[in-house]
C-alpha cells in the first residue's frame, strides 16, 4: 500500500481498495505523487509498435 521511494501511500487500483485503513493512511503521510508504472499488459514493446505503424 505505501510506495517503496517516497514512503506515501499509492493510488488505489481498484474500487475495493478504499478503506478506512487506507484514508487513515493518506491522512497521516500523504498520498504518493511519484509516477506509478504502468501495468504490464498496458505496456507495448518499441518493436511492436513499430510494426503496428508501418503499412503492409
Amino acid at each position: 500500500m505505501l510506495c517503496l521511494t517516497c514512503h506515501r501511500v499509492r493510488p488505489a487500483l481498484d474500487r475495493t481498495d478504499y478503506t478506512a485503513e487506507r484514508a487513515l493512511l493518506i491522512v497521516r503521510r500523504g498520498l504518493c505523487t511519484c509516477r506509478t508504472p504502468m501495468p504490464v499488459e498496458r505496456v507495448i514493446p518499441a518493436a511492436v509498435r513499430k510494426q503496428a505503424g508501418t503499412p503492409k
